[in-house]
């Protein structure tokens, strides 16, 4: 029996064991042999397809530890609870927890007291964890959602290109293992070539879930036609429904249980704890229904959920599919439901075009971020700090749409991290000295007033005395025992009364942290802004795309995903119509779009301005000119195709 064979047995022993198991799933075993026999590994499984098994079942074997980089700080910290829950040694490293905090788990990982460390990736990079790494028996490295090293993924994070880099201190022996439901053949070969992966096996179970029945509704009266269709398809079992804006979900929630069906709303509005309770409710089948933002459905596993309702068209293929695949998990027939009219789809394209700011507007964001924030060029923010856009509007002079799509995305090119989920706050400094308090106090005619103040200065502490001290305000209305109005009306008359202290509420749930010292300009290439949103547009077409074509729409995500091979799958709304064959393109059509393409490199959209054709036809010529190997997309210019005899 040689070494992979021994480790695959106690790695079926130990899924058992933790996992309660009797053995892993088609596809969960190639590649954990894969992983034991040292080779780079690949894996491309669907949404619901057990990805994290397949490092962290091996994690349990090796003697050393598993380093698991996401980007994903809910979806870290779901895994290591649940791996705890389970009596398997983990934690994380992201920018939630304090400096001393990650120092410490840095070194009790290189005392090996972890099986599996998580780890965001612009982490890697830092001195401490450089120093702290070499000194750890790291077996395996697990790039998680590996989509984001792509430019043109759906979820692109620059630090994600420098994993490969940060870890090059690691011996040649270290496995490694990059993790994706959503990768198109361009993503995959960049993900290949940037981890610098050398004869790779990559293990895919394919895009195709045959339980699942595509089906898109165009109704330019939506709200009637989706409660007719909740009713319906609540009879086959549970739901979710992505509802778009918290004020949207909060109101579907109210009218579909209003008209039967009990149902709650998930966004993140809602305190933390109370999300968690929702979620269980859902999965435990006590709540039938859920309408979220798509803030729902990272590390939720609920196998029965037979129906997923999108209110709105998603922006990409890629988030639609991740999304919709949420339903029926455990293999039985469900329903993804998509209802559509083209206003969305205009309205969504003039979003893009209209909110995402140009180069010169993300430097003025930028600019007057880190004015606001105190720096000066080359200086650094050390800690988390409330995010003011009124304050950026008025020293940039942008829109707040424009500021609000401009921070987003200076987070999503790593120049600031951005945490949103941030509870309310009471911000409070106290005026007068610890010495004038107690003074004041004494000579308080009002004894619930004294106590109240006194209770204050204990729960603050003495920093409050010199500087502005934070608390959250949930923990400060238990401890005071008062509710939120109350609370405001007694801090009011200490401070505009009694001038005893300064406060400030803290409801805007948005923190930023810039990453590295601020740069004389903003630390992004121009070229990178624009490709990104020409990247954005063009997923966009392709989503609608799937919504307005004819063709079976098992058959469009699957061609989007590579399979340029799939057969019409027979179920979907397209293949069901009576009467309704599989329209080919005409010679006449083939002729146009090659010699076009013979010429000259194009996108979807230069050919349908050039030939003037809807985009679905355009997608049908193309696919089958793709399917024929006379056509192929640019791996270098996403988007865009060109014939092979170019």
């Amino acid at each position: 029996m040689n070494d992979t064979t021994q480790l695959f047995k106690q790695a079926e022993s130990n899924l058992a064991k933790y996992w309660g198991y009797s053995g892993f799933r088609d596809g969960q075993d190639t590649v954990v042999n894969s992983v034991f026999a040292s080779k780079d590994t690949l894996v491309l499984f669907p949404t619901g397809g057990g990805k994290s098994l397949c490092y962290q079942v091996p994690a349990t074997v090796f003697e050393g530890i598993t380093l698991v980089i996401s980007p994903l700080v809910a979806l870290m910290q779901d895994q290591v609870k649940q791996l705890k829950d389970r009596g398997i040694s983990a934690t994380f490293i992201n920018s939630t927890i304090p400096s001393y905090e990650v120092e410490q788990r840095l070194v009790n990982a290189r005392n090996g007291m972890y099986k599996l460390l998580y780890c965001a990736p612009e982490r890697l990079h830092s001195p401490l964890f450089q120093a702290e790494i070499q000194k750890m028996n790291v077996e395996l490295v697990a790039v998680d959602e590996a989509h984001c090293i792509s430019e043109w993924g759906h979820d692109f994070r620059p630090s994600y290109r420098t994993i490969r880099e940060a870890l090059r201190i690691l011996p040649e022996s270290t496995r490694w293992l990059a993790l994706t439901a959503t990768a198109t053949p361009e993503v995959r070969k960049d993900i290949l070539d940037n981890l610098q992966f050398v004869e790779p096996a990559v293990i895919s179970k394919g895009f195709a879930r045959p339980n699942l029945l595509w089906w898109v509704i165009q109704s330019e009266n939506k709200k009637p036609a989706i409660e007719r269709s909740i009713l319906k398809a609540s009879e086959k079992g549970d739901g979710l429904m992505y509802g778009g804006t918290r004020k949207n979900c909060e109101q579907w929630a109210h009218r579909l249980t209003q008209i039967g069906l009990s149902t709650e709303a998930y966004h993140a509005g809602i305190e933390s704890e109370k999300r968690k309770q929702i979620q269980q409710r859902w999965i435990s089948g006590k709540t039938p229904m859920v309408v979220a933002t798509n803030a729902f459905g990272m590390g939720i596993d609920k196998p029965d959920c037979r129906f997923v309702i999108h209110e709105e068209m998603p922006f990409s293929i890629e988030a639609y599919y991740q999304e919709a695949g949420r339903a029926g998990r455990d293999g039985a027939e469900s329903y993804p439901i998509l209802y559509y009219r083209e206003s969305d789809y205009i309205r969504a394209r003039k979003r893009i075009q209209d909110n995402y700011p140009m180069w010169e507007e993300l430097s003025k964001i930028y600019n007057a971020l880190c004015d606001d924030l105190g720096l000066a060029i080359g200086s650094d923010l050390e800690t988390f700090t409330s995010l003011n856009v009124e304050r950026i509007k008025t020293r940039s002079g942008l829109p707040i749409s424009i500021i609000r799509s401009g921070i987003k995305l200076l987070s999503q090119f790593e120049v600031l991290l951005l945490q949103q989920e941030v509870k309310p706050r009471v911000q409070l400094q106290f005026v007068l000295s610890m010495e004038m308090i107690g003074k004041f106090k004494e000579r308080c005619e009002n004894p619930d007033k004294a106590e109240f103040l006194d209770k204050l200065v204990r729960l603050f502490g003495h920093h409050a005395f010199s500087n502005m001290v934070e608390l959250e305000t949930e923990f400060l209305l238990d401890r005071l025992k008062i509710g939120r109005n109350g609370l405001i009306k007694a801090l009011n008359v200490l401070m505009q009364h009694d001038r005893v202290l300064m406060y400030t509420m803290l409801d805007d749930n948005s923190l930023v942290c810039l990453i590295g010292p601020r740069m004389h300009q903003l630390p992004i290439p121009k070229p990178q802004i624009e490709n990104y949103r020409d990247n954005l547009l063009a997923k966009l077409d392709y989503m609608h795309g799937y919504a307005v074509t004819d063709v079976c729409r098992e058959v469009y995500l699957l061609n989007y995903f590579g399979d340029v091979h799939a057969t019409n799958c027979g179920k979907c709304d397209n293949c069901k119509r009576s009467g309704k064959e599989q329209i080919e393109p005409t010679q006449q059509e083939i002729n146009a779009l090659y010699e076009g393409l013979n010429s000259e490199k194009l996108s979807v959209t230069e050919i349908q301005k050039q030939l003037s054709w809807t985009f679905e036809r355009v997608h049908l010529v193309l696919s089958y000119l793709i399917r024929e190997d006379i056509v192929e997309p640019i791996t270098e210019k996403p988007g865009y195709y060109r014939s092979k005899n170019h």
